[in-house]
């Protein structure tokens, strides 16, 4: 009876590790997919200008 009760108390115990464990990392995946986002977005926003600038200016004949 007793171990069963200790193995009951481990599952809680496990259970709740599990879905912290589970939790941290879903959240560290959102945030290595916002700063991959966002470090696009700056290189486009920094090369956008430069990308203007570039433009060929038709040749007068």
């Amino acid at each position: 009876m007793l171990v069963g009760l200790k193995q009951l108390a481990q599952k809680a115990a496990l259970t709740t590790a599990l879905r912290k464990i589970k939790h941290t990392k879903n959240r560290q995946i959102s945030q290595a997919f916002s700063h991959t986002y966002l470090v696009g977005a700056m290189i486009v926003l920094i090369l956008s200008p430069i990308a203007l600038l570039t433009d060929r200016k038709p040749l007068k004949s």
